[in-house]
């Protein structure tokens, strides 16, 4: 019975030890795009495994609308989910969803909040007052794009006075290859001669931050170095790593320790993973409502 007893204390322990708690952080970046940071680890706070995602923003994937078919111009329109949007609205097309439309003034173009009135859609005041970067700045907004992202749920439109036609899916008109631009099928920033390309710099970016989670990302400096890529199409799927031919490039260090990563959004990327790090240590000490 105590060999039994010792056995089973023995299980739980074990279990205890392996548990995890996985964490995901999401922000709105500069460029339009919404960033999804996800970080576990297990109960001695050890980082098991974090991941980048980056979704596009309608910049990404709304259907071309000039005369020629090849590119944006003013008036095109997208709907998006959205947890505090036109939610006493009766009409099932408008009620909890956003509407974003690209908005040039004096050859700028914005992605504008467009907003159902008494006998139509309306553009804000100011161009930039509802624009999609700062809407995403909450984080339960953002949170929601993604969800929506990952449904297929964005979609273009096209609205005459209140009523609205939904047209194509974000993934029939996306323009980088797939709305994540981390994932191995997305085209964004290819490998090249002089650029190991945005996926190889994700890989180095996750590669370094689970060594160094508590690191001051901040701090970060740029160094030459020679950079030696070991190709992995689970990485990226289209890129060939032959093609990457500059003798040293400029590479991030930080306290010392050569990153790998040459983009410049690897401060704010290991940033973002940290909070999702500091968010899943909280997440052991407090039981957040969820």
């Amino acid at each position: 019975m105590k060999k039994i007893i010792v056995a089973l204390a023995v299980i739980a322990l074990a279990g205890a030890l392996s548990a995890q708690t996985a964490t995901k952080y999401f922000v709105a970046h500069q460029g339009g795009y919404i960033g999804e940071a996800t970080v576990t680890i297990d109960k001695a706070g050890k980082v098991v495994s974090a991941s980048i995602a980056e979704w596009q923003g309608p910049g990404g994937w709304a259907e071309n609308n000039s005369p020629d078919g090849k590119s944006i111009v003013d008036g095109a329109i997208v709907r998006v989910p959205d947890p505090f949007a036109n939610l006493a609205n009766p009409n099932p097309q408008i009620k909890g969803y956003m509407f974003y439309i690209y908005n040039v003034q004096n050859n700028v173009g914005v992605w504008s909040q467009y907003t159902p009135a008494k006998d139509g859609f309306v553009r804000p005041a100011r161009q930039f007052e509802r624009d999609f970067e700062g809407l995403m700045g909450n984080p339960i907004r953002a949170e929601a794009y993604v969800k929506a992202a990952k449904a297929d749920a964005l979609v273009n439109v096209k609205i005459d006075g209140l009523t609205v036609t939904v047209g194509k899916k974000a993934s029939e008109t996306v323009h980088y290859g797939n709305m994540d631009k981390a994932n191995p099928a997305a085209n964004y920033m290819p490998l090249n001669d002089n650029s190991i390309g945005y996926r190889y710099n994700n890989q180095a970016t996750l590669a370094f931050f689970k060594a160094n989670p508590t690191a001051d990302f901040a701090a970060a400096t740029l160094k030459k170095v020679k950079v030696t890529l070991k190709e992995d199409k689970k990485i990226d799927a289209s890129a060939s790593v032959a093609a990457y031919t500059v003798p040293e490039d400029s590479v991030y260090v930080v306290a010392d320790a050569v990153s790998g990563a040459t983009y410049s959004d690897f401060q704010h990327y290991s940033l973002e993973l940290q909070m999702a790090y500091k968010m899943a240590l909280a997440e052991t000490k407090v039981k957040f409502k969820k």
